[in-house]
């Protein structure tokens, strides 16, 4: 049995108290809750007091312009966002009629590894469409709805569950022609390379390794020159680095099929940091097409 039948009237009007109290606290204005729910400032403030009243606390003190959260609440509004992802997530993998799955990687990521196999990427996924979403920097993910993102990192995400794909290792590459040209190869050093002309990417709230990182890493920093050329996205420094233009940083498993076809070889010594490309998505998300992703992403990584 499931459990005794609860008058459905009491279980509404309980859940409706508790989503007031939940816009209340997360807006932290009983006016902007209204605005949120649609609802007068007076009706908000009758819907949080009798809600208070059942549970005998008081959830807010009030001041004179303002009502803050009283520890009971603090505690309360933890629990009920906690309460309330977990049914959304629910209802969504139950339904599980989501018609388009959107999926977040950096361009490189997307270029190197997913778009030759797109075509299977799709196949896993079944039925539904698929939504690229190509981010840049990271704070593009911030209040952002997708299903699963691609990061860089080395720390947990508040809210999300994330699964490791391959760690960080950068090495330095360039054209054979203009490895030979520089004198160039595999084990050549730092130190060598820092001679070379370098192709950079704006690093600029991006968690991946940079020169200037790369570099440290051997106890070395960039000269300071007065002309340097700064790429917006990685796509760009490897069709810059593929027209002979400079050494690039290379990522392993990204450049690995230009290494393959001859394009281009490593420079140098890798660096690793402790960083890794991962899969993330919501805490608590399941479903046959993230299973799937993962699953997918699992074959592409091992290759």
């Amino acid at each position: 049995m499931a459990g005794q039948a609860r008058p459905l009237v009491s279980v509404v009007d309980r859940l409706q108290r508790l989503a007031v109290f939940d816009a209340a606290a997360r807006t932290g204005s009983f006016s902007a809750a209204g605005r949120e729910l649609a609802l007068a400032q007076p009706a908000v403030t009758r819907q949080i007091q009798a809600l208070e009243h059942s549970l005998g606390i008081e959830l807010f003190v009030r001041h004179t312009n303002r009502s803050t959260l009283s520890a009971a609440g603090r505690t309360l509004a933890a629990a009920v966002d906690s309460a309330f992802t977990v049914l959304e997530h629910t209802v969504a993998d139950i339904a599980d009629t989501d018609d388009i799955f959107v999926l977040a990687m950096p361009p490189g990521f997307a270029q190197q590894l997913v778009m030759p196999r797109l075509d299977s990427l799709q196949r896993a996924l079944g039925d539904r469409d698929l939504r690229l979403w190509l981010y840049d920097r990271e704070h593009e993910l911030n209040d952002s709805h997708f299903d699963a993102a691609v990061r860089v990192s080395n720390t947990a995400w508040t809210g999300y569950d994330a699964t490791s794909l391959f760690s960080e290792q950068v090495m330095p590459v360039a054209t054979p022609a203009l490895a030979a040209e520089l004198g160039l190869h595999e084990r050549s050093t730092a130190e060598q390379v820092l001679e070379a002309p370098l192709l950079h990417m704006d690093a600029t709230d991006r968690p991946w390794m940079s020169w200037t990182d790369w570099l440290a890493s051997f106890e070395l920093a960039l000269k300071p020159v007065r002309r340097r050329v700064v790429f917006n996205n990685y796509p760009t420094v490897l069709q810059q680095a593929v027209a002979g233009r400079g050494v690039a940083l290379g990522w392993g498993k990204l450049v690995d099929p230009l290494i393959a076809d001859g394009l281009l070889q490593i420079v140098g010594p890798t660096a690793t940091s402790s960083r890794d490309y991962q899969l993330t998505w919501p805490t608590r998300r399941t479903g046959i097409a993230l299973s799937s992703l993962r699953d997918w992403l699992d074959d592409l990584v091992s290759d």
